[in-house]
């Protein structure tokens, strides 16, 4: 053990009262009396002052603290006499690690936070904070890859409650925001299209490292509310070493809050806003926490309920801001620790998201907020997840077995009138009704060894089971009669039964096996050596068929096809880290993602170019980083190069209106990242981040080699890859002897990028992007209450997110709101 290096075992987040967080080491400073002058505040705050102005390391779980509030202190102390201090009376007490830290916790275990939290260093910054993106607790920036993290408090102080509301402002990352469950995350340009993908998603999402992705065909994208949670990382390039296949281009990962199992708090979110051009929005969020036997067993409890006002018009219908989206459900998490060494954990997550018409304008057809259809194109997506989950002291290691039971729902309403009712006879209203269900398990076991040697490692096995049902029908009013009419009666009960012009079914199951592990060995104090990969296989089978009139004069009646497809490889990672002070971190890495490929999951017409499958595609990056903490740590600095060859691209492309993959070649992606965060004096910072970035096309494709056309060029630009993206949010704290004071501006850029691949090399459809988006928020709280005033969208800017381009719909970010958040705790 080095004065350079020191890692001691602090807790491990969920599951054991001690697991493996590497630390920096303490400076000898931490001994020596502090000249210490902080006013009353809450005692977090405090614990971050002290070790700010100590420069220490100590650690902490958030809500083993939450709410209290500490009187002032003035005078010399060392780190541990102003910690003493700090904490007289609230029956918490600081440890000093045999390696100099200091840790939070409470006198009854020694087994670190109840519940298993993740604990949070705060050394000279709060923007330290401990995540799980290796499979076990590591500080964010001792992590060797580029990672970003928004706190609980960080997210709040923003006003975030879903993906586009925070991921934005990561570095190289874009969410293109459509209907919900429907919106797409691309991370550095990994993306082929900016709405559902065909098959898997380029980007994984998870809940405490429970996976939200689909293993195979995509039912959509899970955007769950942020209320209590006690971080989301986002991890920028493939993890498909420790995460699996469906993090081509990098992974999303929120830790919930766990219970706290030594004291009861509770936590009453209310908000009431306007939306200009628009209704009247709302929500009320709840989160309860009690212990039911001290240190041994409680539980945490969320509920959320969110009304997101409409602002488009339907002028179809006659309704006005139609396009109202409620978000309901929330979490129960229970932690049980039957012994000092063991924890078990179980998580509920369920989450709805209803939107009463879909959100996206007609510019050309019906105006500027405004569309046009028949009826209502109604959304409903939903998610469910039980999870269980057992971590175990082994003195050398810590082993952790997971079980999970997942399930996600969606239907959609479209009309499609306008699409094929000049080719039905004129007849009207052309209606779509798709409805997608899979449920399936999870199962992952895995060990990590226990800190302070020269060898760290994790290494385990995972199996996922998944079953898919998809459903579609394409309806046109009076269908059935006109068959009649045209081919004699009762031809329509056999062609077009119930007036279906397509219907098309698929039934799907994919089982998924892999072995996973990464090893860093350190060479000296200073250079580290970090390999790793995950050996998997993946079985996919389905059975779809295709009905209705379309079907039939294709000479394709009640059609069936069954298809499969086998998947096996190794997805290698390496990287090397060179650490030459505390101040600065160099590493290099590289590393290759998977994504995998499948049957067609609807048999092409005759004359189509669908094929019966499409290939697995994958992607190798190569990444160069540096991490600075400068000026005391009041300014880090964090530049991250890249550069991603990306080969055999899914693409989701449409053969009469019918959805199917196919492979495009490859691509090129290579920028640079950039974020800093400066805080040059108490209560006042600046968190900016800036991305350039190049995705391209390396191979021109012809999207329907069958038929003379057009084809994509090379060089086409990845739908959605903006080549600029800015982010900057300025904050101000004032805290006196009652209250807290704050004041946040924030502001992102994303410059215009293309919505689709484009034969011709000729943008044909809606461009995304080309916007700046500034919001205000200003409030003051004490120990109990808290009040919030906010304005998003102070421009009423008018950035498109996502769409279509025949016919042209476009999706846009939420136009200016005005609002109010009232807070109260106990």
């Amino acid at each position: 053990m080095t004065i350079f290096r020191a890692r001691t075992g602090l807790g491990l987040m969920g599951a054991l009262a001690l697991a493996p967080i590497c630390l920096a080491a303490m400076p000898a400073a931490a001994q020596e009396a502090v000249r210490l002058k902080l006013p009353p505040q809450p005692l977090a705050e405090a614990i971050r002052q002290v070790g700010r102005k100590t420069r220490t390391e100590i650690v902490f779980s958030p809500s083993i603290v939450d709410s209290r509030r500490v009187p002032a202190l003035d005078g010399s102390f060392t780190t541990q006499e102003a910690l003493d201090r700090l904490l007289a009376g609230t029956g918490l007490v600081a440890r000093r690690t045999a390696q100099g830290a200091f840790v939070i916790e409470r006198p009854q275990t020694s087994a670190g936070p109840s519940g298993g939290e993740a604990l949070m260093p705060v050394a000279a910054d709060d923007t330290d904070i401990v995540v799980t993106a290796t499979k076990r607790p590591e500080v964010a920036r001792k992590i060797s890859g580029s990672i970003s993290v928004q706190t609980g408090e960080q997210l709040e102080k923003l006003g975030a409650q879903g993906l586009g509301d925070y991921l934005q402002r990561m570095p190289g990352v874009i969410f293109n925001a459509a209907r919900p469950g429907d919106g797409a995350i691309a991370i550095r340009g990994i993306a082929s299209t900016t709405g559902k993908d065909q098959g898997q998603a380029t980007t994984g999402i998870f809940i405490n490292d429970v996976p939200l992705t689909d293993p195979s065909i995509s039912i959509g994208t899970p955007d769950i509310d942020t209320f209590d949670v006690a971080n989301v990382s986002v991890l920028r390039g493939p993890q498909g070493t420790l995460f699996g296949s469906a993090s081509l281009g990098g992974a999303v990962n929120y830790q919930a809050s766990r219970p706290d199992l030594g004291r009861t708090s509770a936590r009453v979110q209310g908000t009431l806003s306007g939306t200009q051009h628009g209704g009247t929005g709302g929500a009320g969020k709840a989160m309860i926490n009690a212990p039911i036997i001290d240190d041994v067993l409680g539980v945490r409890g969320v509920f959320v309920y969110r009304r997101d006002a409409g602002y488009i018009d339907n002028i179809g219908t006659g309704k006005s801001d139609s396009n109202t989206t409620v978000t309901k459900g929330g979490r129960l998490l229970v932690s049980w620790k039957p012994g000092p060494r063991t924890t078990i954990n179980y998580m509920y997550l369920e989450q709805k998201q209803e939107t009463e018409d879909v959100g996206f304008q007609q510019p050309l057809t019906a105006g500027t907020l405004r569309k046009s259809t028949l009826f209502d194109d109604r959304a409903t997506f939903s998610t469910l997840i039980h999870n269980l989950r057992l971590d175990q002291d082994l003195d050398f290691a810590t082993l952790t077995a997971t079980a999970t039971y997942h399930r996600k729902k969606s239907f959609q309403q479209d009309d499609y009138t306008s699409t094929f009712s000049a080719d039905l006879f004129g007849l009207a209203p052309v209606t779509s009704e798709a409805r997608g269900r899979n449920r399936g398990q999870t199962y992952e076991i895995r060990i990590a060894s226990a800190p302070g040697g020269a060898f760290d490692y994790v290494v385990g096995a995972m199996y996922d089971s998944t079953k898919t049902a998809l459903n579609q029908r394409v309806t046109a009013t009076g269908l059935q009669a006109v068959v009649d009419d045209l081919f004699g009666p009762g031809s329509g009960a056999v062609i077009a039964p119930g007036d279906l012009f397509i219907g098309g079914e698929v039934i799907g199951k994919a089982d998924e096996k892999a072995l996973f592990g990464e090893a860093t060995y350190h060479l000296d104090d200073r250079l580290k050596v970090t390999l790793g990969g995950r050996l998997f296989d993946q079985q996919l089978k389905l059975h779809s068929t295709l009905t209705g009139l379309a079907a039939t004069l294709g000479g394709n009646p009640a059609s069936g096809l069954g298809g499969g497809q086998k998947s096996s490889g190794f997805n290698p990672k390496g990287s090397i880290t060179w650490t030459p002070g505390s101040d600065l971190m160099i590493y290099a890495l590289a590393s290759k993602g998977f994504r995998f490929g499948g049957p067609n999951i609807i048999p092409g017409l005759p004359g189509t170019n669908v094929p019966a499958q499409y290939r697995s595609d994958s992607l190798w990056n190569y990444e160069l980083g540096a991490r600075m903490d400068l000026f005391d740590r009041k300014l880090l600095l964090d530049v991250t190069a890249f550069y991603i060859d990306w080969s055999d691209i899914q693409l989701r492309l449409t053969s009469g209106q019918l959805n199917y993959a196919d492979n495009a070649g490859s691509a090129r992606s290579y920028g640079v990242e950039a974020s800093a965060t400066l805080r040059p004096i108490d209560g006042v910072s600046l968190t900016s981040s800036l991305t350039y970035l190049n995705a391209k096309l390396s191979d021109s494709f012809d999207p329907d080699p069958s038929a003379p056309g057009p084809v994509v060029p090379r060089g086409s630009t990845l739908p959605g890859a903006s080549k600029w993206q800015l982010s900057n949010v300025l904050g101000y704290e004032h805290r006196d002897a009652a209250s807290t004071w704050s004041f946040l501006l924030s502001h992102r850029y994303v410059s215009r990028a293309p919505g689709a691949l484009v034969a011709g090399g000729v943008l044909s459809g809606a461009e995304l992007g080309g916007y700046h988006l500034f919001n205000l928020r200003a409030g003051v709280s004490d120990d109990r209450y808290g009040i919030t005033l906010f304005v998003d969208n102070i421009g009423d800017s008018r950035g498109v997110t996502s769409g279509s381009a025949d016919p042209l719909e476009q999706f846009i970010v939420r136009p200016r709101t005005f609002g109010v958040t009232v807070n109260y705790r106990i």
